[in-house]
C-alpha cells in the first residue's frame, strides 16, 4: 500500500551546509523547540598533503578562508615547527574562524569582515613584499586570492588540503518536506552553497515551487547578491559573526 506523507507543522527550518555542520546546527535548533532538519549539500574530503614540497618552506603568515582548514593548519604546526608557529600571523575571513583558532592557542590572528575584499586589504596592510604566505585552501575554492595578491606584490603559496564535494542527490524525506511544508526557512551561509542549492532544486524541478514559499537566510551582502542573481525571491541577511548567533536569531522568529 502506498504511504502518504502528512505534514504536522506549517513551517520547517532546513540547514543547507556541509553534512556535519548541518547536523549540529539542526540539533541545536530542534533542542530549543524549532522544527528543523539538516539538509546536507556538501561533504569534506581531506587530502594527504604530508609529502607536499610546499611544506619544505618557512612561512611568515598563513591565510584561512574556511574553518575546515583549521584542522590542517593545526596538524602542520604540531608536526613541523619549521614551517609555521602558533605565534605566527594568521589571516581569517571572519571572526568565528579567529575565535576557533584562539581556542586552540593560535595567538596572532587577524580577521577580516567576512568577505574576500576586506581579507585582501587586511593582508596588504599587515604584510610586506618580503613576507611569504601560505594559503590553506580547498581545491574547489571560489576566490583567486593568490592571483590578486601576486598582482599586489605579495608572495603566497597554496596548499590544496581538502575538497568540498557537492551532494546533488536529494533524499526522499527532505524532498517531501520541501513539497509539503507551507513555509520553508532555508539557512545558507556561503555563495557556493547558494549555487549548489539552486542546482539541487533544478535537478528535481523544485526551484520554482520552493522559491515561492521560502525565506533564504544568509550571512552577508555578497551571499545575498549571489542568491538574488540566481532568482531567489525572499532573502534575509542576518549580520552576525557567529553561527550560534545566526541560529539564535532563527529561534526568535514566529513559529
Amino acid at each position: 500500500m502506498k504511504e502518504f506523507y502528512i505534514t504536522k507543522f506549517d513551517q520547517i527550518t532546513l540547514i543547507l551546509r556541509e553534512a556535519n555542520d548541518a547536523k549540529k546546527n539542526s540539533e541545536y535548533l530542534t533542542e530549543r523547540g524549532v522544527i528543523s532538519k539538516p539538509f546536507p549539500i556538501t561533504s569534506i574530503k581531506y587530502k594527504d598533503y604530508s609529502s607536499s614540497k610546499i611544506l619544505n618552506h618557512k612561512y611568515n603568515y598563513a591565510v584561512i578562508t574556511s574553518p575546515k582548514a583549521i584542522k590542517v593548519l593545526d596538524n602542520i604546526v604540531s608536526n613541523n615547527k619549521t614551517v609555521f608557529l602558533k605565534s605566527s600571523k594568521i589571516f581569517t575571513i571572519g571572526l568565528e574562524t579567529k575565535d576557533k583558532l584562539n581556542k586552540i592557542s593560535f595567538s596572532n590572528v587577524l580577521n577580516a569582515n567576512s568577505n574576500s575584499e576586506s581579507l585582501i586589504e587586511l593582508i596588504l596592510e599587515n604584510t610586506c613584499q618580503s613576507d611569504f604566505g601560505l594559503w590553506i585552501a580547498a581545491k574547489d575554492r571560489s576566490i583567486e586570492l593568490k592571483e590578486i595578491l601576486t598582482k599586489r606584490n605579495r608572495k603566497i603559496e597554496i596548499l590544496e588540503a581538502y575538497r568540498t564535494l557537492p551532494i546533488l542527490k536529494l533524499s526522499e524525506p527532505i524532498k517531501q518536506d520541501l513539497i509539503n511544508y507551507k513555509q520553508l526557512n532555508l539557512i545558507v551561509l556561503s555563495s557556493r552553497n547558494v549555487s549548489i542549492t539552486k542546482d539541487i532544486l533544478d535537478n528535481y524541478n523544485l526551484f520554482k515551487e520552493v522559491n515561492i514559499k521560502s525565506t533564504l537566510f544568509v550571512n552577508s551582502n555578497n551571499v545575498a547578491q549571489k542568491a538574488k542573481n540566481l532568482g531567489w525571491l525572499n532573502i534575509k541577511i542576518i549580520k552576525k559573526n557567529f553561527t550560534k548567533d545566526i541560529l539564535n536569531y532563527i529561534l526568535e522568529l514566529p513559529k
